[in-house]
This record gives structure tokens, sequence and C-alpha cells, in this order.
């Protein structure tokens, strides 16, 4: 899946902390890029319209006047930004992906009512089910604000920029905020251009629609990030506002949604060669990476990633296979782990099939020589860069494994994360005594925490996972890097090999501790005990844990704060070089407009990929012995006694899925895939393995799209489900 929500507040944490969001890089051919929409009038429509779409600039983005902008939304959880959604009606109802509407479903599942195994479709308003922290924002206007910010960090050191940057965002954000915005300032090229973003958000969102996991996430884990599919990667959602259109927080007078556009669908189809665009959020790419960075990602911090993740997804599968709530529990987690780990293993096979170590070493000459004809100054100025560049990651790899190693075993699972809340009891009933009110809040704080923990946490699989992270760390690290709490643990627990130590020890720290039961962490936020949580031997051991990874993260962070400065001292020069030219940057969850053609591929010798699959594709899979090919009894009703309505092609079958050469990633999940009027063709939804390099490298013979075609996601709508009340509320051209 391009993207699945991680459900791991403290992953999410560390990933935003030490990701580097770096300038994508300038287009090498017409239909590569993901354009910023605010600045959409820089394409040249000319070429556009040869190629086949028909709309105007203004009417794709425009602020005094609806444009297909407000079409589009980006879904938020919490506050953070994860997927895309498209408005498809007068009354706001949202089409999306299976995959981002995923953990909403799950956390209204049961084992009496088991939406992700059984769908659910609402027949009318009531019947639709509220999704508590699930929001859309729509953007409103972006402006440069480049002039007010550059000069005025020009000559300052990281710190001091950060600061000043943070500064100016903050009087920025509270201007906006007393005009009703949501603003938020993005850096594009690398800290070489800004703008503020302005969007208003609407927080009452409801389930409206979805199909069981068999048609929405059909072919799972073995289909994902693969070509051919035939997934029905499709959910609906509702906005709810006040009855003035206002945006409101939850409330059962509030009423659909009224908005300023929505999109029309089509059921003309498409055949190969035919324009298609994509509006979206795509969360983030690396395209300028250097060769050093490249290098980095396939032999240190990719395979680092793998190892943690399987370590903990082998884990959870297993319990998952043994138990249907344990399964519903963790589905959500689990999916967007496996969606990482796969993503980080066919982004390495993809790396060395391209040989992108000698595609960027290539434009790193290229770009040398360029400097050569700039001067002797310039010239040495870029070559120190680039010696810079490669003493800042020789020492970035002494902690790099260490240090992903070190902190993801904290808070990939939720034990791990949460334990971090406590260190607030540790630090405030210690030496003193804490006032009232400073108590309340610590422990609310740390209630609203647990409350979020408990939807994802099981106390068996947790201790499963705690032993083998153990041991992954003990077989992954030198002894030298051992952290001391796991040489303790071999020193002093029972068990004939490392790993009996690490099971033994894992039981034994989660009886003993305050916080693995719901009954034991009540009990003690009732009086709460620096003395007894400084005996916890699982506080103890998540605390010296993280602890010990902060130690390496010093030269971490000091090291990608290095890189960063390096980073737009090349984007800069990178710039100049091709002055005059239109650049797009890297992608960082602002609206973007991608294009193109629906297109075939050839994967490799003899192995040729058509633009399309069929409902008989389904059946070609189906295999009902396998989770992930089982076809629901109906469906295969339908197809046997080609009950197709009007979703059927000119070949008399439903076409399922289908292909084309545009560019998104993470973040467009959900976007619209629309043909050259605008209208709705389908959802785009993944990409294909060959493509996964796309993050750092954009090959347009190999980066494909993956989308369900509209007409799938309306045969399921009405055929399978009979949910003709949603298919009414549609505009629909053919």
């Amino acid at each position: 899946m391009i993207q699945r929500k991680l459900h791991l507040l403290a992953l999410a944490l560390v990933i935003s902390v030490t990701s580097i969001v770096r300038p994508a890089f300038a287009a090498v051919n017409p239909d590569e890029g993901m354009w910023l929409a605010n600045l959409v009038r820089q394409l040249n429509f000319d070429y556009l319209r040869q190629m086949g779409l028909q709309l105007s600039a203004e009417e794709i983005y425009n602020t005094e006047n609806a444009s297909l902008k407000d079409a589009i939304v980006q879904l938020t959880q919490d506050g953070s930004g994860f997927c895309t959604a498209e408005l498809v009606s007068e009354n706001g109802l949202l089409f999306t992906n299976h995959h981002c509407g995923y953990d909403a479903i799950a956390s209204q599942s049961t084992t009496e009512h088991n939406y992700l195994d059984d769908g659910f479709w609402a027949k009318s308003y009531k019947e639709e089910l509220p999704i508590p922290g699930l929001a859309i924002r729509i953007l409103q206007d972006a402006i440069d604000v480049t002039d007010s910010i550059i000069p005025k960090v020009e000559g300052l050191d990281m710190a001091a920029r950060r600061a000043k940057v943070t500064e100016i965002q903050n009087r920025m954000i509270a201007k906006y905020a007393e005009k009703g915005y949501e603003a938020e300032l993005k850096s594009m090229y690398y800290g070489n251009q800004y703008f503020i973003y302005l969007y208003k958000s609407y927080n009452d969102v409801r389930l409206v629609g979805t199909p069981p996991s068999s048609i929405g996430k059909f072919g799972g884990d073995t289909d994902n990030w693969m070509w051919p599919r035939h997934t029905g990667d499709f959910s609906i959602f509702r906005v709810y506002a006040d009855k003035q259109n206002n945006a409101a927080e939850y409330s059962p007078e509030n009423v659909p949604y009224k908005p300023k556009k929505f999109l029309t669908v089509s059921l003309d189809g498409y055949k190969e060669g035919d324009f298609t665009m994509i509006m979206g959020y795509p969360g983030s790419t690396e395209r300028y990476l250097t060769s050093f960075g490249m290098n980095e990602v396939i032999t240190e911090s990719n395979p680092a990633q793998i190892d943690v993740f399987k370590t903990v997804t082998d884990v959870m599968k297993q319990d998952m296979d043994k138990s249907e709530a344990t399964r519903i529990q963790l589905a959500s987690d689990y999916a967007s782990l496996m969606n990482a780990l796969k993503l980080w293993e066919t982004q390495i096979d993809g790396m060395e099939r391209m040989d992108a170590m000698q595609i960027k070493e290539d434009r790193e000459k290229a770009f040398m020589k360029w400097a050569k004809t700039q001067g002797s100054a310039k010239e040495a100025m870029y070559k120190e860069m680039f010696e810079n560049f490669k003493n800042t990651y020789s020492t970035l790899s002494t902690v790099n494994k260490e240090f992903y190693y070190k902190i993801y075993s904290v808070v990939i699972v939720p034990s791990g994360s949460f334990a971090l809340d406590f260190n607030d009891i540790e630090t405030l009933f210690g030496e003193e005594k804490p006032s009232e009110e400073v108590k309340a809040a610590t422990i609310a704080g740390i209630e609203a925490s647990a409350e979020e923990m408990w939807k994802t946490y099981n106390y068996e699989t947790e201790v499963k996972k705690t032993a083998a992270i153990l041991n992954m760390l003990y077989t992954k690290l030198p002894a030298e890097k051992y952290p001391q709490v796991l040489k303790d643990i071999l020193a002093k627990s029972k068990g004939a090999t490392p790993q009996e130590k690490f099971d033994n020890w894992s039981k034994a720290a989660f009886a003993k501790s305050v916080f693995t039961t719901k009954e034991k962490l009540e009990a003690f936020l009732k009086s709460p005990s620096a003395k007894k949580l400084k005996k916890d031997p699982l506080y103890n051991y998540y605390i010296a844990l993280y602890t010990d990874a902060q130690t390496a993260g010093t030269t971490f962070r000091a090291s990608n704060t290095e890189i960063n400065r390096l980073e737009r001292e090349y984007v800069a020069g990178i710039l100049e070089q091709n002055a005059g030219k239109v650049f797009y940057p890297d992608a960082n969850f602002t609206l973007r407009l991608t294009y193109g053609t629906v297109q075939d591929y050839i994967a490799r010798d003899a192995v040729f990929y058509h633009w399309q699959t069929t409902l008989d594709g389904i059946m070609e899979k189906r295999d009902n012995t396998n989770e992930e090919f089982v076809v629901p009894d109906k469906m295969y009703e339908l197809w046997k006694n080609k009950d197709f309505g009007r979703y059927a092609d000119k070949n008399g079958t439903v076409p399922v899925c289908f292909i084309s050469n545009l560019d998104i990633t993470g973040g467009n999940s959900g976007s619209p895939i629309m043909n050259g009027k605008g209208e709705l063709i389908g959802l785009a939804f993944d990409g294909n393995y060959e493509g996964t390099p796309g993050d750092y490298i954009f090959d347009p013979s190999m980066n494909r799209t993956i989308s369900v075609d509209i007409r799938y996601v309306l045969f399921v709508i009405d055929k399978y489900a009979g949910a003709s009340n949603l298919i009414n509320e549609l505009k629909i051209a053919r």
C-alpha cells in the first residue's frame, strides 16, 4: 500500500524527528513530478492539452472560485495527516482507500460486529458511525513567504536558524488563527523557499461503508507493492458540519457538509495512452539524496528497520492466527508495520537492480563538471561540500544501525512507548511532593495515553515481542554495543540459552510491572510512588534502553543536522545550475498534482505487464483456503452469472485495477485519479515492486501507480452490497 497509518505514537515521533526531508530531483522527463498545486500555472498547459487535459489552471487551483482543490482533502487522525480523500457528493460523501480507513474500521469492529471481515454499509445517516479523532482538512490558500524568512536566517548556524524559523512560524500561525485558519509553514527545496499553507479542518467524520477485507484487502501482504493487483481498496466516509455548514466537533445535531466542489464520477473508462492526473498529499521523497545517502539507505537504515519490524511482525502474526479477537485488535498496527517492512525490502532490491548508486554518482560528477565552469572558488566550495558529505556519513555510520535497533526496540511496542510516559511520575513524585493540580494533570495524561495503548495492547503478545526484541539485539549488535540492560539480563536471568533467558525475564518483568494490565495500572495511579516505580523491572528496562539509545542518538542527530545543512547547500547549487527550469520540491504532505498516461511496462526480460486487471483475474487467484485470496460467495455468484449491471466494460467483464505512469508516494493513498475532464475514474492505492525506489529516483520506464477502477468500486457498492442509497447520491457521467 502507498500509505498506511502507523498507530504507534512514539514511533511516529521518532520517525518525524529522525527523517530527513529533502527536495525532489528535477524532472528529467515531461511526466515526472509531484507539482505544487498552488503553482500549477507554471506547467506547460499547451503540452497538457495535447496530452488530453481539458481543464484550465484556474479550474484546477483557484482561491476565489470553486476548483478541484476544494474537492481534495487530507485525512488526519488526532491532528496528523496520513492519507488523501475526495468529496464525491453534495452531501459530504468521501471516497478513500480501504487501508486508509482500516484503523477506523478496526476501531468499530468486535467479534459480534466484525466489520473488517463482514463489511459495513449504512443505509441512512443515522446508521453512520462516528470515528473519534478522524478529521479532514481542506486547503484554502498557499502563500509564498520566502522573503519573510530567508533574509532573517542567512548566516545563522543550524540551531539558530531553526530557532528563528520557529519564531517566525509561530507568529504566522497566530496571525492566521485570528482569521480562522489552521496554518502550517512548509519548507521547500530544503530551506531555499517557504510557503504558509492555510486550512480549514472538519472534525466530525463518520464511517459510511466498507467492503469486507476479502475485497478491500484482497491479495493481502502477498500482493502488496505488486502488479497485477485485484484489490477493491476503498472505503467511504462522510463529513459533517453544523447547520450553518461550519466546522464543528461531533454532535448528533450536525448535518452533512455541503462542499464548494465535489467530483463527478465517470463510467466511460480509459484506454492505454489516455491522459490521467492525480491530486493528493504525498508524504515524503528524498530525490536529491547523494550517493553517500543512497549507500546509507541500502546498507544501514533500511536493513536495520527491516530487522526490527520483522522481529515484531513475526510474533504478532503467530498470535493473530490463533485468535480472532487478537487478530482484530492487532490488525491495524500489523498492517502498518508489514507495509513499511515490505517497502524497505523492495526498495533495496530495486535500487540494486537499477544501480542507483551509480546514477547518483554520475549526477554528482555532472554537478562538479558544471561547478568547474563557475570559477575556482565555487569549484573548491562544492568539492569541500562533497568531502563533508563523505565524512559526515562516515561518522553517522558508526552509530546508525545501533541507534535504529535500540530506539525502535522501545517505541515499536505499546508497552515501551507507554513506559516513557512514567518518567513524569518518577520526577514529580520523587524528592518533592507535587501540588494536587499537578498530580491530577500528570495522572490524567497517563490515563489518556493508557486508553490509547489498550486498543492495540495484548499482554501475551507484548511479552513475546519483548523477548524476541531482546534476542534480536543480542544477535544483531556486536558485543561491544550491547546495552547494559541486555548484559544484566544475560548475566542474571535463568535459562540454558540466551533465548530462554529472554523469555523467562520478559514473563517475570511483565508479571511484576505496574502498567501491564488495566487493573494494576489503576491501582498504581490511585497512589503513585516514585519509589515503587524505580523497582519496576519493565520500567527500568525501557528507560535504560531508551537512555542507551540516546547516547548513540547524540551522534546520530548531530550527523543528520550537518547533512541537512549540506543538502541545503547542494540544492542551492542544483537550482543555480538549472536556472530558468521549472522544478518540483520534495513531497512534504502538501497538495500536489501529478499527470501522465495509462501505461503498461516491461518488468524484466520476457515479463510484460498489461495496464488493466479484471474480475476474471480475481477468480483466477481465488483460493478460499488462503485468507489473502478468499472470494466472498456472493462475489463469485455475480461473476458466474455475469451480473455486472452498468459496470462492465466493452469486453463484458468488470475492470478492477489499472496502472499509469503518475508520480506518487506515501500519503497519496486514496487520491483521486481523474481523466482530462477532472472526472473520477479511480482511487490510487499503491505502487509497483519495480518502482519502489521512486522515493529516491524516479524511473519512467518502471514507476507505476496502481489504482482501483471506479467501476469496480461502484459495482461492489451497488451489486455486491446493495447500497443503492450511496449510488444515488453520486453524480455519474457516461
